[in-house]
């Protein structure tokens, strides 16, 4: 019998972040294992990445840019396709305005095509975003197999009866919250990168890690879940506090296919913590060292999960640089606000040390403007990448997103901004009454004190090391020289 919803598009929206911020891309791994589900299940599936094809259209507006297609190309390619249903991807809160006036334009092409959206903002605001008048479905938590029920239940005329799907129904909302996660992640096929372009993404050059050693890049994810719960942090309530792996033979098959098809020299690991599982890990970099690939970790590793064995590992399989997160150069901080497990600064330099032996160079990420924290911790947190020897540091704001325990705590404390805010880590949105005693600066001189500290670290090592960053920036220059500033805002 002929499907009713048989075309299936699937949307990455524009991108708005601030304008001063690296202008990165790198393809959708998401939508790709959604697409890769709905494939098996066949279906014809479109994908439309408007961040990657239109990624040198943007527009500048109060200190921010969006860079992607038109709403006229976006809406043409509606048209051109005419979908039976769209997915709309909203990862992160900072994309969910754009996610949902993608939504609007599917709605705008054709009021009678259905629109499910997911990701982790309307994972964690699924009241909210289900309320939006041109979204029909949210899918809770991984989308893979919900999205293919969510179809099997609609080609069959009937309700969606599974865990994570919020509908509306005779103006009531329906929810039927998140239970399951896939266990066994073997059992995913491979993201689709046939169903885009991957010499677009390979073309620009800019992924998560924007400096890469080698040409020919791709993302590739090799677990899922986090078992900490750190205090600011969304991401976990999505992808759960229980750390799920993929076997190495299956990301070794996963490998070769990128160099078999795509020619890839460096992989990107998208994982949040892929050494939580220490053998499993050391396994997996023993597997690629025949392989002779670049890699490195844009997202940070579990710090305490190190050892010299491990580095050692790590470098011969071809790592190149590894991201450390600390978050904060505060024990007290690291304890009772933030509770994450981080090791002494002492053992931490170790670390790096180890890692400059075997020449990996690491990056440091940092969040300050915790309530309750103060100026005095701030400091040390902004003087901690001088002691430990990082090669480069990020160093980010405090924003109470959505899902995180922050957020509650700013909620019940009457902390977050009245009207439209602004949910990336640039801005000063914890609004902190002066006369409290967890007031420690105006937003405007933490926004100030951070751009400025970010920018002297990173002018400081490069004087101390001028041969490695000449080394970490060549491959970009070489690609992008003549469009180095409009791609590059603060060095991170």
């Amino acid at each position: 019998m002929q499907r009713k919803f048989q075309k299936i598009m699937l949307i990455m929206p524009s991108n708005t972040m601030p304008a001063d911020s690296v202008r990165r891309i790198a393809e959708p791994l998401g939508l790709l294992y959604i697409g890769a589900v709905l494939k098996k299940e066949a279906y014809e599936v479109n994908i439309l990445d408007s961040t990657c094809e239109g990624y040198w259209n943007s527009t500048i507006k109060e200190g921010y840019i969006t860079y992607g297609l038109s709403d006229e190309q976006i809406m043409k390619r509606i048209r051109d396709f005419s979908p039976d249903i769209v997915g709309v991807s909203s990862m992160f809160s900072a994309h969910q305005e754009n996610a949902l006036h993608h939504c609007d334009l599917v709605k705008q092409v054709n009021p009678n095509t259905l629109v499910v959206i997911g990701g982790i903002h309307p994972s964690l605001d699924p009241e909210g975003t289900i309320k939006h008048k041109s979204v029909d479905y949210v899918i809770l938590g991984e989308g893979e197999y919900r999205f293919a029920k969510l179809l099997e239940a609609l080609n069959s005329g009937k309700e969606p009866d599974f865990d994570g799907i919020v509908y509306k129904k005779n103006k009531e909302i329906i929810l039927k919250p998140m239970m399951t996660r896939i266990e066994n992640l073997d059992k995913l096929p491979f993201p689709a990168r046939e169903l885009i372009d991957m010499e677009k993404y390979i073309e620009i050059g800019v992924p998560y890690a924007p400096f890469p050693r080698k040409q020919r890049t791709a993302q590739l994810m090799t677990s899922r879940g986090c078992p900490f719960h750190c205090f600011f942090c969304s991401t976990s309530n999505f992808w759960g506090h229980k750390f799920r792996t993929r076997s190495v033979n299956n990301i070794i098959k996963e490998v070769e296919k990128l160099i078999n098809k795509y020619k890839i020299e460096e992989i990107q690991f998208s994982d949040d913590n892929m050494t939580v599982d220490k053998e499993r890990a050391k396994a997996l970099f023993r597997a690629l060292r025949t392989y002779n690939l670049a890699w490195c970790t844009p997202h940070g590793l579990m710090i305490n999960t190190l050892d010299e064995e491990m580095i050692k590992l790590m470098a011969e399989s071809g790592a190149y640089q590894l991201t450390f997160a600390p978050e904060s150069g505060s024990e007290r901080v690291l304890k009772e606000i933030i509770h994450k497990p981080v090791p002494p600064k002492e053992q931490v330099k170790k670390l790096v040390d180890l890692c400059h032996k075997y020449n990996i160079q690491v990056h440091g990420l940092f969040v300050v403007g915790f309530p309750g924290e103060t100026r005095e911790e701030i400091e040390q947190t902004l003087q901690y990448p001088y002691y430990v020897g990082f090669d480069s540091v990020s160093f980010f704001i405090a924003n109470p997103v959505p899902g995180s325990q922050l957020y509650m705590q700013c909620k019940e404390k009457g902390y977050l901004p009245k009207g439209k805010r602004k949910i990336d880590f640039k801005s000063a949105e914890i609004c902190i009454p002066k006369d409290s005693p967890e007031f420690v600066m105006s937003g405007e001189e933490l926004i100030k004190l951070v751009d400025d500290k970010t920018k002297e670290f990173n002018e400081w090592s490069k004087a101390r090391n001028p041969e490695a960053w000449e080394i970490k920036f060549k491959q970009f220059l070489k690609k992008h020289g003549d469009k180095a500033d409009l791609i590059l805002g603060r060095v991170t």
